[in-house]
């Protein structure tokens, strides 16, 4: 009899001890794929809020080349302009919903203000303002790598 019952309680604590490991292995391969799954989603929203600051960078300078050349601002021109800094706007959105590493928004938050300054900057500051916006995208594209590719 206490053969039998140290059977039992020896296939009970076997099967116990499989339902547990099975549990922790699916529960480590959940967080994997919910680790990989925000790493993609930053993956595309870094670079997103990069192609955006480059284009509002570029009609930024062609409303600072226009108004060199004594050509007035056309509608066209400002509704391209709101579009571009919209853009950034929006990717910058996307990306405080993808992640809240202080390192990586700060980044991101001074590659947006050098950015915008830029469209304000008078022409003997433009210089300075385009290499700090240069400089900051340039930041936060390593940043971005580097919480990307950990």
């Amino acid at each position: 009899m206490a053969a039998t019952l140290i059977a039992v309680l020896g296939t009970l604590a076997g099967t116990a001890l499989a339902g547990l490991t099975q549990h922790l292995t699916a529960t480590r391969t959940a967080r994997r794929a919910t680790a990989e799954q925000r790493r993609q989603a930053l993956a595309a929203a870094v670079p997103a809020l990069l192609g955006a600051l480059v284009r509002h960078r570029e009609q930024q300078y062609l409303k600072l080349v226009a108004r060199r050349n004594g050509q007035d601002d056309s509608g066209e021109a400002r509704q391209a302009r709101y579009a571009a800094r919209s853009a950034v706007t929006s990717a910058m959105d996307t990306l405080h919903m993808t992640t809240q590493n202080p390192d990586l928004l700060d980044a991101a938050q001074e590659a947006v203000d050098a950015a915008m300054a830029l469209g304000d900057a008078a022409e003997a500051d433009l210089d300075a303002a385009g290499l700090r916006a240069r400089k900051a995208h340039t930041a936060l594209r390593l940043t971005g790598a580097r919480h990307i590719y950990v």
